[in-house]
């Protein structure tokens, strides 16, 4: 396997290592509320637009228009209409268009710790509200006494109890007006200071109401968190906001989000839902880390194959074996004592500056060939005189075993120059 494959593979297998100890890790939540429908945390509101959505499959939608915007929709039809938000900032616009849409036979279900002062005062409705504090949740969380009960008191001769921790509903509701009707109260004990003693008193509050307006009727509901993931799955209390949404008699039921953040408006993309989840997101930065470290590392300029250049072939032994060879053949034993003969010739005027074409200093020559190469000078004499008389014709026709005993005392002789 080359290198870069290597390297591929290692990257894929610590990404596969990274995404399984993140997956291992513990979830880490975001107790902020949001109230989105794409929102799975705990304040979001994912599990019970599912929930309603199963229940009633036909008639419940998500709208993100205002009041103002679903009230100028042209339609003969009765529907109701659902607006959950920690603070219900409604303009005066949309106060004048849900009252219309209520006088006209509609109803409207608001869920808020808050409500506005312009429909309060229409309706003769006060809110107390609460703030939420995450710390003081958790306090309560590891209390075994630390819930109160919400009694459902619409159903006369059914009052059902259902139990949640303060901080879930601890905005209440106040009415003015003989009209409306409470759906829900909250049961607590409150410490009171009777002359000088504290006594504990219980204390019912209005936590749903139901004023009719005209045809139709507006609910004011101040417990927004129990309409949350959270409070979905909060025990048995999924039954009490089913009984809140049952006061709709069946409508088709439109939830608006126009009322909650922006954020938490905006439907995620595959990118925004791994970036939601914390083994998701590490695992796309671990692997866009290593996309551009690949792109690093193989942008490289990289040498292009060398060609394997062969080296010359010496060709010279197989000219000789073949020279050789065709000699043999001819028989041509003389000529080939000739051709020895300019050889070694030469290699004694390059070496000893002997001349044996001068045959006038050969005493000379023969004597300077013996003191360098260590042989007789008779026999040096000899060979000399014996290869003359064939180079210049004289015993022209030569054996093969004179041509070898020729050519190997030149041999010898070329040998011991060295």
């Amino acid at each position: 396997m080359k290198g870069r494959h290597w390297f591929v593979v290692g990257i894929v297998a610590f990404l596969l290592l990274m995404f399984a100890i993140e997956c291992r890790l513990p979830k880490r939540f975001v107790w902020r509320p949001t109230f989105g429908h794409y929102d799975e945390q705990p304040f979001g509101c994912a599990l019970f637009d599912s929930l309603v959505s199963v229940s009633a499959s036909e008639t419940y939608t998500l709208s993100r228009k205002t009041f103002y915007q679903l009230a100028s929709e042209d339609t003969l039809k009765r529907r109701g209409f659902l607006a959950i938000s920690e603070h219900l900032a409604l303009s005066d616009v949309d106060v004048e268009a849900l009252l219309s849409m209520a006088s006209r036979g509609d109803k409207v279900l608001l869920v808020s710790n808050l409500f506005p002062a312009r429909l309060e005062d229409t309706l003769r409705v006060h809110g107390n509200y609460s703030y939420f504090y995450f710390n003081a949740l958790k306090k309560q969380a590891v209390s075994l006494f630390a819930r109160d009960s919400l009694i459902w008191i619409a159903s006369p001769g059914d009052s059902l109890a259902y139990y949640f921790y303060p901080q879930l509903c601890a905005s209440t509701l106040s009415a003015d007006s003989a009209d409306a009707d409470v759906l829900a109260i909250k049961h607590e004990v409150v410490g009171k200071n009777v002359d000088g003693l504290m006594t504990d008193t219980l204390q019912y509050s209005p936590v749903a109401l139901s004023v009719p307006v005209g045809k139709g009727e507006i609910i004011l509901v101040s417990t927004p968190l129990l309409f949350t993931n959270y409070g979905v799955v909060d025990g048995n209390n999924a039954a009490y906001i089913f009984r809140i949404l049952s006061q709709m008699k069946g409508l088709p039921l439109v939830r608006t989000e126009a009322y909650v953040d922006e954020t938490s408006q905006v439907q995620q993309s595959p990118f925004r839902y791994l970036l939601a989840h914390r083994p998701l997101r590490w695992a796309l930065y671990l692997t866009l880390t290593g996309v551009v470290l690949f792109m690093f590392f193989t942008a490289r300029r990289r040498q292009r194959a060398i060609p394997v250049v062969r080296p010359p072939l010496n060709k010279s032994l197989e000219f000789v074996k073949l020279i050789g060879t065709l000699y043999f053949q001819k028989k041509d034993h003389a000529d080939l004592v000739r051709k020895k003969y300019i050889y070694f010739a030469e290699m004694l005027r390059r070496s000893l500056q002997v001349d044996l074409e001068a045959v006038e200093e050969d005493i000379r020559s023969f004597d300077r060939i013996a003191k360098r190469t260590g042989i007789d000078k008779e026999s040096i004499a000899t060979l000399v005189h014996t290869v003359r008389s064939v180079v210049y014709g004289k015993n022209a026709k030569v054996s093969e075993q004179q041509m070898k005993r020729l050519i190997d005392n030149m041999n010898d002789i070329t040998r011991n120059l060295l």
